[in-house]
């Protein structure tokens, strides 16, 4: 990254990182603020920025490089929407010094990280004046005031891609309908059944299928209970219907995602659903 590095070091942002001595040695370098770092692979294009989606392929281990956490190992980057860093040499701080296909290892004080904690919360691997290890490679950055239209583009291109003669929505919902059903569509408040395989449109993984449990899920359409893309996709069709609907990220899980899961932040996704019954609220309330 010299090149980058160079532009990076502008006066304007100088005082923000400042390169020492070679206190990690072999390419290895330290900005003013602590954070150690080396540049593994190095390509050109612009640097990721506060308020950027960033994709990322990361392993968290201990200075000596016993591994903690392993996007690798589930299969499934992280994407998630680069925020300022709250603390002096914090890897945001290194994440806004990548680029799309920058590789790099970052050293961040474990004594930093677990600041305000209380020492009995301390992991044993991580002793006082340890360092946190993360080993990052950037995937993707997409700017955010492109993300959305960048989003659509994807979904047209994923419909060609799978044939699907898709219809849009004044919302932004894209669906559509493989099997007719001839059944009455739920109204706000009736309670829907349905069968659903979900996956992310970008890497088409499955994250949760109502089929692999032999399960159907239930719920009062159209209250809140579930993704705005949900509550306007179901009540277009009828019992017995089979459709799939692309859901963009305004209308699913948005920026933040669904902390916990596969789905990241600005993720789309894809569900093929099956309508399997509509209870009309008013004979549940008899």
């Amino acid at each position: 990254m010299k090149n980058k590095f160079r532009a990076f070091l502008a006066p304007a942002l100088a005082s923000l990182i400042l390169f020492s001595c070679d206190k990690m040695g072999g390419g290895k370098k330290t900005t003013e603020f602590g954070l150690q770092y080396e540049i593994l692979q190095d390509e050109d294009g612009p640097l990721a920025k506060v308020g950027d989606f960033i994709t990322l392929h990361f392993v968290i281990s201990t200075e000596k490089d016993s591994i903690l956490n392993s996007t690798y190992k589930s299969g499934n980057p992280l994407t998630t929407k680069l925020a300022a860093s709250v603390m002096k040499g914090g890897l945001e701080d290194g994440l806004m010094m990548m680029s799309e296909g920058d590789s790099a290892v970052f050293l961040v004080s474990s004594d930093s990280l677990m600041k305000g904690q209380p020492v009995s919360s301390r992991p044993p691997y991580f002793p006082v004046g340890s360092k946190v290890k993360y080993t990052v490679k950037m995937l993707k950055v997409t700017d955010s005031a492109n993300a959305e239209k960048d989003q659509m583009k994807a979904i047209g291109e994923y419909g060609k891609k799978k044939s699907l003669n898709l219809q849009k929505t004044a919302s932004g919902l894209h669906y559509v309908v493989t099997q007719q059903g001839t059944g009455v569509k739920a109204m706000p408040g009736d309670t829907i059944e349905v069968h659903y395989v979900g996956t992310l449109l970008e890497s088409g993984k499955e994250f949760d299928s109502s089929r692999q449990r032999n399960q159907p899920f239930s719920f009062p359409v159209g209250m809140g209970m579930v993704i705005p893309g949900w509550d306007e996709g179901l009540q277009l069709l009828p019992v017995g219907t089979k459709a799939t609907l692309v859901i963009p990220s305004k209308l699913a899980y948005g920026e933040r995602g669904a902390p916990g899961s596969p789905i990241g932040a600005n993720a789309a996704l894809v569900f093929e659903v099956e309508v399997l019954n509509v209870k009309p609220a008013k004979s549940e309330n008899k």
